[in-house]
């Protein structure tokens, strides 16, 4: 309840500590019990202060943006880098997708550090993100958890510690030609510079992946692009969880009839391996005898399309291989799908701009 007195309001929740205001609507109250707790940030015009109780003059509000794109990140004791995560790929997010129109998701699954608590700042600071928590660490359920609070028609799955900012623009400035993209640390590598024993253990994982199920691909983990309305059937059909769930995602989606593709992405070590190798081999090969008994009750409905794109198609991106990438997703899903509010201009970023001027040097 609130009183209005000569324009000046004074609202009750006002009087709360700031770390009492996050909103949870109240028709996701029985979802979260089952799945874990959501902070959908505060729901307080970004003008009131956090400085204690006062009166808060009333002022029109102000349009939400729409949000055209979800950043879907898990988080598990990440606080040596999550701050400094967001604030280096959010300046990339407002000139990709503009100012307001994207968001983070965070899942936090498990963490015993202060990763929580800067996930809640994260959300404080860029609006319309979204925290949800897992009792337990579960990789596979934080990307579904957060596939499902994702907003945005379109969705970038990252880690931390392992996201590329060219990846993000070509996927987004092409959107609509593909319905999944796969950022593979294995298709150029050149680009990857993990220790030996990783891309060995990578290897021999997608070679049993192309033995028993006919994976044309080169990776089915890390960085992805997705068109949410059509991904979204898949990932709910998805029974594998912890660390093949993106891959039963990737086969199913290879078997549905979609259009994917796949793009080389660096990838550096920033930090040592947190589970043995050994207990995480024997844990895949189990997850992988389970997925080859799921994965042979679903039909193959067509050719596979998965078309590859070299480096430098990524990094050096040719506007008028952009455009008609983008002209093919309009005419598959037709003009509303893909119209979001700008020009297709207006999609060429600053950055794009000024690669295209240096090329025509």
């Amino acid at each position: 309840m609130s009183k209005i007195s000569r324009g000046w309001r004074l609202d009750r929740e006002l009087l709360l500590p700031s770390s009492k205001r996050d909103f949870v609507p109240a028709a996701d109250a029985e979802k979260d019990k089952a799945y874990g707790e959501v902070n959908r940030g505060s729901e307080l015009p970004a003008w009131v202060g956090d400085k204690g109780p006062r009166l808060a003059r009333k002022r029109p509000a102000k349009a939400a943006l729409e949000v055209h794109l979800s950043v879907v990140v898990p988080v598990y004791n990440e606080q040596d880098m999550l701050a400094g995560m967001a604030e280096r790929l959010a300046p990339h997010l407002d000139d990709i997708a503009g100012e307001g129109r994207w968001q983070f998701v965070l899942v936090d699954n498990g963490s015993t550090d202060r990763s929580p608590a800067i996930c809640d700042r994260i959300v404080r600071r860029w609006r319309g993100s979204v925290r949800v928590h897992l009792p337990q660490p579960n990789y596979g359920e934080a990307l579904y958890r957060g596939l499902r609070e994702a907003k945005g028609p379109w969705v970038f799955i990252i880690n931390v510690d392992f996201w590329d900012e060219h990846f993000l623009r070509w996927c987004f400035r092409t959107r609509g030609a593909y319905d999944m993209v796969v950022g593979s640390k294995r298709a150029d590598m050149a680009l990857n510079e993990q220790r030996r024993y990783r891309r060995v253990l990578s290897w021999g994982l997608n070679t049993i992946l192309q033995a028993l199920f006919g994976f044309v691909g080169s990776d089915t983990h890390g960085q992805k692009f997705i068109y949410l309305p059509a991904m979204r059937p898949i990932f709910e059909q998805c029974i594998m969880r912890r660390g093949q769930f993106d891959t039963e995602f990737t086969l199913r989606a290879g078997r549905a009839r979609l259009w994917l593709a796949e793009v080389p992405v660096p990838i550096v070590e920033l930090r040592k391996a947190r589970n043995l190798m050994l207990q995480k081999i024997v844990r895949n090969i189990a997850d992988i005898w389970r997925l080859r008994r799921i994965i042979r009750r679903v039909p193959i409905r067509a050719a596979t399309r998965y078309p590859r794109w070299a480096r430098e198609d990524v990094e050096q991106v040719d506007p008028e291989q952009a455009a008609l990438l983008f002209e093919m997703g309009r005419l598959r899903r037709g003009h509303s799908a893909l119209d979001d509010g700008t020009k297709l201009e207006a999609n060429f970023s600053r950055h794009d701009r000024k690669w295209d001027s240096v090329a025509k040097r």
